[in-house]
């Protein structure tokens, strides 16, 4: 059974911070994402869901700017079309090499389907 990964505009959440080292390590990963992304990640929501057969990826922009949404959907195209290949190094360089699970989609990716679709917002 392919799992499937629906990728549409992407979801960065920032929750309540519980040490500053935490804080630290989020910005850092803030950092790395918006030179991977190439959008403004301050002014874009990127929302994860696990669904039943796999997961969905979705990243909006907060302020409708045309601008701002073109760069989201140009990036989610690229990296739909990087997975499908089994190229996870956009991950790779914001999370680190030891992120959880980035061995096992290196390894799997020709049993996972990616979709990329466009949404309004992103």
């Amino acid at each position: 059974m392919q799992a499937k990964i629906y990728i549409g505009t992407l979801l960065v959440f920032f929750l309540g911070c519980q040490s500053e080292t935490h804080t630290a390590h989020q910005a850092e990963i803030a950092e790395r994402g918006s030179e991977v992304m190439g959008f403004d990640l301050d002014r874009s929501t990127h929302i994860f869901e696990k669904i039943e057969i796999g997961g969905r990826q979705q990243v909006l922009s907060d302020d409708q700017d045309a601008e701002q949404i073109q760069l989201i959907q140009a990036h989610m195209q690229e990296i739909a079309e990087q997975f499908s290949a089994g190229n996870f190094h956009g991950p790779e360089m914001i999370h680190g090499e030891h992120m959880p699970g980035l061995h096992e989609l290196m390894m799997g990716h020709d049993d996972i389907q990616i979709e990329y679709s466009s949404l309004e917002e992103g």
